[in-house]
């Protein structure tokens, strides 16, 4: 039982004691199910804001750039590919998010995103890592990380769709915490009485959930040693990829982050850059114009680097991290929520808080950007229509598939309207199609899809010959 006067204490020091008014309609269970949940809550990092970065100068990472990488390509591969061979290597796809800018309900994970096979993101994603485990002879984990909204959607849908072929005690599926949102004045809101108002605590909340779940602790001890971090909303990311796996065994790196040549200064992403002795990612909205555009001594420009969110983690790093205790700092958004005023809910402005995984970089001792071509590796799936939409994804997909299929020497020559989809059960990478290829169309002129080891056109008969 909770000791309601320790808690009063507690609150009343952190200037939150209007929580425990109104509460006299609740049953003792549903009463004691809150005070619980208060005492849960680390109230002392509520009222503190993440540092913007570390002080030091801020000048430009190790980067292996394209060039680099591929002169290295043959010796990074093998070493990758040895790790992944050996059961050292995971996939850990954070997937909290819901589809609502989509226009859906549910997780995103569950929206139709295959444009010929139909396919959900989920589907698409959990193939790339039955491909991996099928060409290396192992059953590489894939840790997926829900939200308490998403959760039992989740696990209902993979269950319902039999893993997608992948085996139950392989798919590891943990949930993200929450954290309260907060009125502007600092106080924590209520979703209604009994009830905080709460939302995902971030992709950083991954985290503090792989230690809370037991899942680091699992990885390490069943000899895992890097894990390959994806975004589930990002529909061509790689999860095959030896040279990044390499790279991190060559380097002895806590951290590689892929990143990309920004499309101009003013692009909104984060940037990768050393700040003092360490790496990190620092916001577009803590830049002033100027700023993206000051040069290192070279010429260069400081902030070229975008991150797209893939990165690969060493295990040993958060191991260590998690024996410290460590939590990722909270970073507050201005949000309209919608709160309960004391008679009802309404819409209030307030504070939303959420950790990020990258604030972990600046903890690593060795940290590197990876390059990476953004046609190859980043199709984000976010908002209805527009840029970054499930069309402008798709499109994205199939111009990637197009010139995997150029290389192996076909003539693609497609109208407007036509798309192309490869199953990653057919070739999840370049590299593969080009060995799975054995020349059944040489021209294709309109919708094709490729599955499992045969091809087919779409409805349109005669797009490909």
């Amino acid at each position: 039982m909770t000791d309601p006067f320790a808690l009063q204490q507690t609150l009343t020091a952190h200037h939150q004691e209007h929580l425990l008014a109104g509460l006299e309609g609740l049953a003792p269970a549903e009463r004691e199910a809150y005070f619980q949940r208060l005492g849960e809550i680390a109230w002392e990092e509520l009222g503190e804001q993440a540092p913007s970065a570390a002080p030091g100068a801020i000048t430009a990472s190790r980067i292996v750039d394209l060039a680099e990488k591929a002169r290295r390509a043959a010796e990074l591969g093998a070493l990758g590919e040895a790790a992944y061979r050996a059961g050292q290597v995971a996939v850990l796809m954070v997937a909290g998010g819901q589809g609502t800018r989509l226009g859906v309900s549910g997780p995103k994970g569950c929206f139709t995103i295959g444009v010929h096979s139909h396919k959900s993101i989920y589907q698409l994603q959990a193939e790339k890592v039955l491909a991996l485990s099928r060409r290396t002879g192992r059953a590489v984990p894939f840790l997926v990380m829900t939200s308490p909204m998403t959760d039992h959607d989740t696990r209902d849908f993979f269950a319902a769709n039999g893993y997608f072929g992948l085996a139950p005690e392989q798919v590891r599926l943990f949930s993200q915490g929450t954290v309260p949102s907060l009125a502007q004045d600092g106080k924590v809101l209520i979703e209604r009485p009994g009830k905080l108002l709460e939302n995902p605590d971030g992709h950083g909340g991954c985290f503090t959930a792989l230690v809370k779940s037991g899942n680091l602790a699992r990885l390490a001890a069943e000899g895992v040693a890097h894990i390959a971090y994806i975004q589930v909303d990002n529909i061509t990311v790689p999860v095959d990829d030896a040279v990044m796996i390499g790279l991190a065994i060559a380097e002895r790196a806590d951290v590689i982050t892929k990143v990309l040549e920004k499309a101009h200064p003013d692009e909104k992403v984060g940037h990768l850059v050393h700040v003092g002795s360490r790496d990190a990612i620092i916001e577009y909205t803590e830049l002033t114009p100027e700023q993206t555009r000051s040069r290192a001594a070279t010429g260069e420009l400081i902030y070229r680097w975008g991150s797209p969110a893939i990165h690969c983690w060493s295990v040993a790093f958060l191991s260590r991290l998690a024996t410290t205790g460590y939590r990722l700092p909270l970073h507050r958004s201005a949000k309209p929520l919608k709160a309960w005023s004391g008679s009802g809910p309404t819409e209030v402005k307030g504070w939303k808080n959420e950790r990020f995984i990258f604030d972990l970089i600046p903890l690593a001792e060795r940290s590197l950007g990876l390059a990476i071509v953004r046609e190859e590796e980043f199709a984000p799936v976010k908002n209805a229509s527009g840029a970054d939409s499930a069309a402008s994804a798709v499109q994205l997909a199939s111009d990637l598939y197009a010139a995997w299929l150029r290389a192996a020497g076909v003539r693609v020559a497609l109208p407007v309207e036509a798309r192309i989809e490869i199953s990653p059960l057919y070739a999840a990478t370049k590299a593969q199609l080009l060995t799975a290829w054995d020349g059944p169309v040489t021209e294709i002129t309109g919708n094709y899809y490729l599955e499992e080891n045969r091809s087919r056109s779409s409805s349109n008969p005669g797009t490909a010959r």
